[in-house]
């Protein structure tokens, strides 16, 4: 019987050494997988009549990826804009889901905070909502994430995203695009994280100042203007509001549809609302 529990015993503490060492061999695989150099993508073609909503969304995402590869490419440089650059790199990882261009974001934020923002609060929740497609895009995904380490990884970024964001808020309350930034992050999060109502908070409060800009006077003439409600309701009809009839995100589309220029966006929320 003694014989039999130290066979045991043996076996468990094999076990659980091997789980601690993979995971952290994986956590290191992980994390080496991040800081891979962010190549960016070749533009997709896209078809000349947009006939179908799967033509508009391919049209939006190659129109995302020449325009904010180029500014990578421009601003990513030693003497380079490193704010513009981690916009650039912010949007290609929307498009592209690679955990690489994240990274590439949380650094270039990083660099532009050290260097001084010219605006602190709104490099501090861009920083942020890097974190959390850091977290979405993170390379070791299922249920190797149980190991002890990968999933601590996802945590993590996570958890930096929340603080973030919320420091950011803090700094500039009024901010819309703050507002923003927070309000989309979070809802792309899990609701299981907790963050579900304060976004719904942040929607809430910038529709609160379209409606009457006059409860935000500090930035009533970014709030009116044709750019930010733009990239408003843009943001907005993408955006997981969890209702069973997204009106919320239909309503956007269709202000989206009324309001834009830009031929791409027009095509994308013409056939979205379809």
């Amino acid at each position: 019987m003694d014989l039999f529990y130290k066979w045991k015993s043996a076996i468990t503490r094999f076990y659980l050494r091997s789980g601690v060492v993979t995971g952290v061999l994986l956590t290191i695989y992980g994390i080496v997988l991040t800081g891979c150099v962010a190549i960016v993508p070749i533009v997709p073609e896209v078809p000349k009549t947009i006939s179908n909503l799967e033509d508009a969304e391919l049209a939006l995402r190659a129109n995302s990826i020449e325009t904010y590869g180029r500014i990578w490419e421009e601003e990513s440089v030693e003497l380079g804009d490193s704010y513009s650059a981690g916009i650039s790199a912010w949007k290609l990882a929307n498009v592209t889901m690679d955990s690489a261009w994240s990274n590439a974001a949380i650094n270039s934020f990083e660099k532009d905070l050290r260097n001084n923002s010219f605006n602190v609060a709104l490099t501090t929740a861009w920083l942020g909502s890097a974190h959390a497609l850091q977290a979405r895009d993170f390379p070791i995904q299922g249920w190797w994430q149980v190991i002890p380490g990968p999933g601590f990884v996802r945590l993590y970024h996570v958890q930096r995203s929340f603080s973030l964001l919320n420091e950011a808020v803090k700094k500039d309350p009024f901010n819309p695009i703050i507002r923003l930034i927070r309000g989309s992050t979070l809802l792309g999060i899990p609701s299981i994280f907790g963050g579900y109502k304060k976004g719904i908070s942040d929607f809430e409060t910038i529709e609160e100042w379209i409606s009457n800009p006059k409860l935000n006077t500090e930035y009533a003439n970014l709030i009116e203007s044709q750019p930010w409600l733009q990239e408003y309701y843009l943001s907005c009809a993408k955006t997981n509001f969890d209702d069973e009839d997204n009106k919320k995100n239909t309503d956007c589309l269709q202000k989206l549809y009324d309001i834009t220029q830009e031929p791409v966006l027009k095509e994308y929320a013409k056939w979205k609302l379809n």
